[in-house]
């Protein structure tokens, strides 16, 4: 019985190595490269139709209503991510109210909905937003699940791609490590096009490389240019450079490593090697011209962000991680992930967002490509360009983040465009790369004898392993001594660790290759994947009582309006699409400013990327910026600008004085008083 069940298991393990043998070129076969990507993008396809996403927009419910939000259907909504719920799917709604223009009209003077904030619009910069479809094409139910899940079915997909571009016969893992990769931490706090976007393109724009080089069919290498130069455009234009550039030196560094790969150092070798180059070539002129022409077509608004107070032109020295980590907990944290739900600020960092990290997978592996390259050359003179220019990605991060005295340099590779604590993304990039170089290097060795054992796989698997147990060994040590609150909240840190430091190991035996990956989802899944909740649809303020209020009053009677109060009466006035001085501005509006501060005297304060609130004050309009994305502003009914420009007040708290104001409406909105008011000329 134990010879027929031995037999079985090698009729069913060589019909696997069938099943997932490549092509004659050394690429994947169309199976393997499908059924991840076809089975991930199904699920999500179904998420749509039902109209569950992820969005936070439930945080709402609870300042606006009581009792239990229907639309929840798993999780909690988060706080932390009022970019998503309050900013992002406020102007979203706007933009619905006023049938999707290119210009949002509710600032006085509108604000560009196609830059700086990616909006949904009729607009051509559309074609390159496939994320925001689902708004133009079907509404908002299923516009915000649609734009939710394309970007996250776009990351799973590369990263798997990549893998298996890489390592062909190794499907399963490539599937455990690309759903790793999406529930990591900096993503799941981060969820948004724009930071998905970069990652996704240079995972494809990594896997588009290889096949271009290898695959003699033309409409294989066409396609593939065609699609990674459009999702080139499409991460460009999403325009957040400190998750963009890491991305993209990823792929820079392993391209040249690459294509250095294919020793170009003769003529004739040269001359082929362009040749096949010709469509990366191609795509990216088309991709680059694409992203010119939103740049030329946009100039105004990208000289009014540039010339901001905040955020303006950012630039950070180089070693400068220490300012906000000064111990390096955020950028090793991983392990304690799961406490960002529950105890923030910690040691961690100063909330959710900023403390998500990666696990960092891809430095601990380091070591071993260094090892393996050396190994090369000392057997035959040969360098493999690839793991040497990994290796060199993952040595320009470290330096970028950690040692300062070189922003000369920094700055001709435009690092500092990004914030150290920001390069963590460039390791989530990295991920599927180094473990599918290692993985390569292992399923690639002839290894006989106890000796060759030790000297080729033993070592490096434990000197990779070493690292990871030493930096998750000094988190444990400093979340121990310094805030071990983190680690009652973080229950499961001890198998999150655990998983780390023995995946690491296990990715150099190839037996347990597959459980090494499986361990990575286990942390990732421990870390991530109660970060975002599952909600059906997302909450309308426009559907609330004072929303169809504003809308009803304005419908009668068109005007001006301004929130006093807190962020609901802002909100709300976001989602109408009414004319309003209140909102959250990616640039200021000239119209609006020059009305508010026509003498310019608090400019320094209102020209900025920030939140514009009010408050009720005396006298004409008085900024102060008390963060650097928040203005607040004084408002007096009696005023000159109020007596010029504005028509309504929607405030959240009781004015001083009922002088120049007359009450239309009050309604209770769960735990807040809101009230509407008509400015009317003051006396004499």
């Amino acid at each position: 019985m134990t010879d027929a069940l031995g037999a079985r298991r090698r009729t069913l393990a060589a019909a696997y190595a069938r099943l997932v043998s490549p092509r004659a070129t050394g690429l994947p076969n169309w199976l393997v490269v499908t059924w991840y990507p076809a089975l991930v993008a199904l699920l999500g396809l179904v998420l749509i139709a039902l109209h569950i996403s992820g969005t936070s927009s439930g945080v709402n419910f609870f300042t606006y209503e009581t009792g239990v939000d229907p639309r929840l259907v798993w999780g909690s909504p988060k706080p932390i991510r009022g970019d998503e719920w309050l900013v992002q799917q406020g102007w979203v709604v706007s933009q619905a109210q006023q049938g999707f223009p290119l210009i949002n009209g509710t600032f006085p003077g509108g604000m560009n909905s196609t830059a700086v904030m990616e909006l949904p619009s009729w607009d051509w910069t559309a074609l390159l937003r496939p994320h925001m479809w689902g708004f133009l094409l079907f509404g908002l139910e299923v516009g915000v699940a649609w734009q939710w899940w394309i970007p996250g079915i776009a990351l799973a997909s590369a990263a798997y791609l990549l893998f298996v571009t890489l390592v062909p016969r190794r499907p399963i893992t490539a599937a455990f490590v690309a759903t790793a990769v999406f529930f990591s931490p900096i993503i799941q706090w981060w969820y948004g096009p724009n930071s998905i976007w970069p990652v996704a393109w240079a995972l494809l724009a990594i896997s588009m490389t290889v096949w271009i080089l290898r695959d003699t069919r033309r409409w294989v290498r066409v396609t593939w240019a065609v699609v990674v130069g459009w999702l080139a455009a499409t991460a460009a234009i999403g325009l957040y450079i400190p998750f963009s550039l890491p991305c993209v030196l990823v792929f820079v560094f392993f391209f040249v490593g690459t294509v250095l790969r294919e020793r170009p150092w003769s003529r004739e070798r040269s001359a082929v090697l362009w040749k096949k180059l010709a469509p990366i070539v191609a795509a990216g002129i088309a991709a680059a011209a694409l992203i010119g022409l939103f740049v030329v077509t946009r100039l105004d608004v990208f000289a009014a962000v540039g010339n901001t107070v905040y955020p303006g032109q950012r630039s950070d020295a180089t070693g400068s991680i220490y300012v906000k980590d000064p111990q390096l907990a955020g950028l090793l944290g991983a392990p304690f992930g799961q406490s960002f739900s529950a105890s923030s600020p910690n040691v961690l960092g100063a909330n959710q967002s900023e403390s998500a990290t990666v696990i960092l997978i891809a430095l601990f592996l380091t070591p071993a490509l260094a090892w393996f390259a050396v190994s090369k050359w000392r057997k035959n003179r040969h360098i493999d360009w690839v793991l040497v220019t990994t290796c060199l990605t993952v040595i320009i991060f470290l330096a970028y983040m950690l040692v300062p005295g070189w922003d000369a340099v920094a700055r001709l590779l435009l690092l500092d465009r990004v914030q150290p604590e920001r390069m963590r993304v460039g390791f989530l990039a990295l991920t599927p790369v180094a473990i599918a170089l290692v993985v390569r290097e292992i399923d690639s060795m002839e290894v006989t004898g106890l000796k060759a054992t030790l000297r080729r796989t033993l070592l490096p698997a434990a000197a990779c392993a070493a690292v990871a147990a030493v930096l998750c060994g000094y988190i444990v040590f400093l979340v121990r001594t310094q805030d071990p609150y983190v680690q009652v909240v973080a229950s499961y840190w001890k198998i999150t660790t655990v998983a780390i430091v023995l995946c690491t190991f296990l990715f150099f035996f190839r037996r347990s290759i597959t459980v090494a990956a499986a361990l990575l989802l286990v942390a990732a899944l421990t870390i991530g994947a109660g970060v975002n909740p599952l909600y059906r649809g997302l909450y309308n303020l426009n559907d609330t009582r004072i929303g169809q209020a504003v809308l009803e009053i304005n419908r009668q009677d068109r005007g001006t309006w301004l929130g006093v109060g807190e962020n609901p009466s802002m909100a709300v006035l976001m989602s109408s699409g009414v004319d309003a001085y209140s909102g959250m501005q990616p640039y200021p509006s000239e119209e609006m400013w020059h009305d508010i501060d026509p003498d310019k005297s608090d400019e320094d304060v209102w020209n900025r990327l920030a939140y514009v609130r009010w408050k009720f004050g005396v006298g004409e309009p008085v900024s102060t910026a008390p963060v650097a994305d928040q203005i607040i502003t004084t408002f007096d009914a009696c005023s000159e600008f109020a007596q010029q420009h504005v028509d309504y007040v929607l405030a959240d708290s009781d004015p001083p004085s009922m002088e120049c104001l007359t009450s239309l409406d009050e309604e209770k909105q769960g735990g807040t008083d809101m009230a509407i008011y008509a400015v009317v000329p003051r006396a004499g």
